[in-house]
């Protein structure tokens, strides 16, 4: 397919207004916010609950990185006995185990993340 001319024109005329429309958007002052209306709220647990559930979060916090240990020595392990035997399959399962593991742990620091911000303290 050619492009004429003509076409080639319509093109770049819309490219500079495209650019000249950002640039102006770019540097436009900041914008004037609402006043922020925050409510206090404040996350507690049920009279007589939270040391209940602060050891089941405890343990779950707990197992779970247990868990991710014993992934990544069991993704190593692989990968040593793929290397030592000529087991090709091994080193690969391994390395993805590894991989996985590594996804696992980031994911794991992102939730408890969450959930501290969820139940923390709130109110100060």
């Amino acid at each position: 397919m050619t492009v004429g001319p003509g076409t080639a024109a319509v093109r770049a005329a819309s490219t500079v207004a495209l650019v000249l429309a950002g640039l102006v958007v770019l540097s436009s002052g900041p914008a004037t916010a609402a006043p922020e209306v925050t409510a206090a709220v404040c996350p507690a647990a049920p009279p007589g609950m939270q040391g209940f559930a602060d050891d089941v979060t405890a343990w779950v916090k707990w197992g779970v990185l247990a868990l991710i240990g014993i992934g990544a020595v069991a993704s190593l392990g692989s990968i040593l006995v793929g290397r030592i035997f000529s087991h090709p399959h091994a080193s690969r399962y391994g390395a993805m185990g590894v991989a996985v593991v590594v996804m696992v742990a980031i994911t794991y620091t992102v939730i408890l993340t969450i959930l501290d911000s969820i139940t923390g303290s709130g109110c100060t």
